[in-house]
């Protein structure tokens, strides 16, 4: 029988005034990334996954990351 699974996505979103500065963006995805792993629910077993890194950005000049996601599909 095949293990089935659904893709996962963790979200990080940096409170209002406090968005992350250039350097730091990897720690946004870094929250999101460890949210879908806690959220995961997969079956147990070991899994070659993709990694799928998204953002929600608001445009002003500059740009701002208002939201990060991680999806493991």
């Amino acid at each position: 029988m095949a293990r089935t699974r659904s893709p996962v996505t963790g979200s990080f979103k940096p409170r209002k005034g406090r968005e992350l500065g250039p350097d730091e963006h990897h720690v946004g995805w870094d929250k999101a990334f460890q949210q879908a792993l806690d959220d995961i629910g997969w079956p147990r077993g070991r899994y070659q996954a993709q990694v799928e890194f998204s953002a929600i950005i608001d445009v002003k000049n500059p740009g701002n990351v208002i939201e990060y996601h991680v999806t493991l599909i």
